[in-house]
């Protein structure tokens, strides 16, 4: 809850920040406000995906890097065309020429400007994050799902990994047992995070019980040996 906290109050300062900047270009503090909001979406966008393409090889890394800030630009782009479209409105109801030609010499719409705050908004978050995430004490995390009908809670930390079988996946956790489920293993990816990486279309491995990594296999810190496929081989 406190890493919540620290992050949302990293959010609403960063907003204040940039509705401060956006003040020295002729908007009112409350017009600031309202624009600087408007960054909200495109640096979500950017910080729920970025974690998952640091993790991704390098050579696709950079290409999904330079993808996502674009597609959180094209984001930007269109919102503050809206948001400054519905302040001009207000401020000129009178005003028939189109509202976009104030906007040309902009700062807040100059694609440079945009991908540092972006940068700035997502970057600080994800940092902050992970910072707070090593020195933070925090409880355990558990996962709560259905095997054989029946409701079952582990600690993240003792799922040694999740196998994909056909139209089922196995929960194979670090006592031994095995847990039969019905979720696809791409939704087990999105539901642990990073702290599991995905080695095989049929393997998903907690990283924590990886005890070594050879070009086509893991071994875990139970002995077991897992293969690592060439789409994967870079992870």
């Amino acid at each position: 809850m406190k890493q919540k906290l620290l992050i949302t109050a990293y959010w609403i300062l960063m907003i204040l920040l940039t509705a401060l900047m956006l003040c020295s270009l002729d908007y009112t503090f409350k017009e600031s406000c309202l624009l600087a909001t408007l960054l909200l979406p495109g640096g979500i966008v950017i910080k729920f995906m970025l974690p998952k393409i640091l993790l991704e090889p390098m050579n696709t890394r950079i290409r999904n890097l330079v993808l996502l800030f674009i597609t959180a630009l094209i984001i930007e782009f269109l919102l503050i065309f809206i948001g400054h479209g519905i302040l001009f409105s207000l401020k000129h109801p009178y005003y028939y020429e189109p509202y976009f030609e104030p906007m040309v010499n902009n700062m807040i719409v100059n694609p440079i400007f945009l991908t540092l705050l972006l940068i700035l908004f997502s970057g600080g978050d994800y940092l902050l994050d992970d910072y707070l995430s090593k020195h933070l004490k925090q409880a355990p995390k558990t996962i709560t799902f259905t095997s054989d009908r029946k409701p079952v809670t582990l600690l993240q930390a003792d799922i040694l990994y999740v196998e994909s079988n056909d139209t089922e996946v196995w929960i194979h956790a670090s006592d031994g047992q095995k847990y039969r489920n019905k979720t696809p293993i791409s939704q087990w990816e999105n539901m642990l995070g990073v702290e599991f990486i995905r080695i095989h279309r049929s393997f998903l491995v907690a990283r924590a019980h990886i005890q070594r990594t050879d070009p086509d296999a893991v071994t875990l810190d139970n002995q077991e040996t897992l293969p690592i496929s060439k789409k994967y081989q870079k992870f």
